[in-house]
């Protein structure tokens, strides 16, 4: 897949582990020998929102349990790192990790998706501009750019990610078909659904090579590099980018 970058917090479909009987559970005042002043507490001292402020936030598990594995992967590498290193940044045991993910394989594969579900948000974002135009375009474009120049460590994930097995990362490879069918929901470029069957897999391809041509310019082409100018090279694909949204077609050379 494309060197794509991606970036940080998604928990949706992620499983949360189980709670132990009895978890939130809230002791109730049903004794008749209780005394009043017991049964008639002052409202300051029951408020739940009291209650909670009094607590300091801790974050879930799962989520302490992430953040760890990215800081030892981005500064160990995967396959050095250990389950132990990461259950300690995390302040967790060993087996508490192993709640959550049965190898370390399954945790790597996790941190992609978040990564790739928060990169789709962004391509949805451009689902619902106003006006689309080549300066709304553009504005995407640059904002994509700097997500990802952010998370720009993510990459070092997917390089690892490519030697997992295959069957492990298919809803990886499964990503540019979601992006193209966001982008479908508005653009006549990226909308496969509205084509005869037999025209699908010839401008499914072109999706494709647009969706590399946004990758490479976005996370290859770095502020002070070797490669062309940054300024330029987004404002040509501000003007690509625009014309297949609306037209379907990959060109070099857009008209102005």
């Amino acid at each position: 897949m494309g060197a794509t970058s991606y970036i940080y917090p998604c928990e949706r479909g992620v499983p949360t582990g189980r709670k132990p009987p009895g978890h939130g559970a809230v002791p109730l005042l049903t004794c008749p020998s209780q005394s009043v002043a017991a049964n008639q507490m002052s409202m300051t001292d029951t408020t739940p929102s009291q209650g909670k402020a009094s607590r300091p936030k801790v974050k879930p598990t799962i989520a302490r349990i992430r953040v760890a594995a990215r800081k030892v992967f981005y500064t160990k590498g995967f396959f050095p790192a250990s389950v132990e290193e990461i259950a300690e940044k995390a302040g967790v045991s060993r087996a508490t990790v192993y709640l959550y993910y049965r190898s370390k394989d399954e945790m790597l594969l996790d941190l992609m998706r978040q990564d790739l579900e928060y990169q789709l948000e962004i391509y949805a974002e451009l689902v619902t501009v106003k006006r689309l135009s080549l300066s709304s375009v553009r504005k995407w474009i640059v904002r994509l750019r700097g997500e990802q120049e952010e998370r720009r460590n993510s990459l070092n994930l997917f390089w690892a990610g490519a030697n997992l097995q295959t069957d492990i990362l298919d809803p990886v490879y499964r990503h540019h078909d979601n992006i193209i069918a966001t982008l479908g929901r508005r653009f006549p470029g990226f909308d496969l659904d509205a084509l005869p069957r037999d025209e699908r897999e010839p401008q499914r391809i072109k999706c494709y090579m647009m969706l590399f041509m946004i990758e490479g310019t976005t996370v290859q082409i770095t502020e002070g590099g070797p490669g062309p100018n940054v300024k330029m090279a987004i404002d040509h694909l501000a003007r690509t980018l625009l014309h297949f949204l609306q037209h379907g077609e990959v060109m070099t050379s857009p008209p102005e």
